[in-house]
């Protein structure tokens, strides 16, 4: 990986940290790890059919790295190819991308609404060591869909331990709160996500909030 242009991308220099790695990669064309990171950053800024060329030439210099198998999964998945990101991450649920392919695992099937495989690949993703907001939100969010607000709530309570200020975690644990008995709390915290995100929650905890 090439630090300056990581660093690059991180300050909001992204255009120029493209640049940057796209010219070191043409005087090293085979460079597997500069495949990899320029891939990640045209992800980031949704340019999927260059991102996807890199990672499929790396998939051939390198056939066994998780990290691209997981990238090409992500691509997969925003192209709406599910059934080959499901695939892709399949082939990584025993290597030091567990973590991550359980996780995005859970999202597709949550987003498909197969549930019972969703909160398998939650859980798996939740007990890794490594574990933090967004899988604990991932979780808590599952429950709650099938209204489970007991099994919910440690979840969404180690979400907003994490980021209190999140808007997505505020209405996820303000619903498990209401219904776990703790109105209260579980008012303020959806009073707290309609104000921080008004378009996405205003309505839904106005509609909570009246019943």
């Amino acid at each position: 990986m090439n630090q300056e242009a990581q660093d690059l991308f991180a300050q909001g220099q992204r255009e120029t940290a493209i640049v940057k790695l796209t010219q070191l990669l043409s005087a090293a064309p085979n460079n597997v790890d500069l495949l990899v990171q320029l891939a990640t950053m045209l992800i980031q800024v949704t340019d999927l059919t260059q991102a996807r060329q890199l990672l499929q030439r790396a998939a051939v210099l390198a056939p066994k790295r998780a990290d691209i198998t997981y990238n090409r999964a992500i691509i997969a998945h925003q192209l709406q190819q599910n059934d080959q990101a499901i695939a892709l991450l399949t082939t990584i649920l025993h290597s030091e991308y567990a973590r991550e392919a359980s996780y995005m695992l859970a999202v597709i099937y949550f987003e498909q609404a197969d549930l019972p495989r969703a909160t398998v690949f939650a859980l798996t993703a939740v007990e890794d060591k490594n574990a933090g907001f967004t899988e604990n939100l991932l979780l808590a969010q599952i429950f709650a869909k099938q209204q489970l607000w007991t099994q919910a709530l440690p979840y969404a309570q180690q979400a907003l331990k994490l980021e209190p200020d999140n808007p997505d975690i505020a209405f996820t644990a303000g619903a498990v709160l209401l219904n776990t008995q703790q109105l209260e709390a579980g008012t303020q915290l959806l009073q707290q996500a309609a104000k921080v995100a008004p378009k996405k929650y205003g309505d839904a905890v106005k509609l909570i909030l009246a019943e």
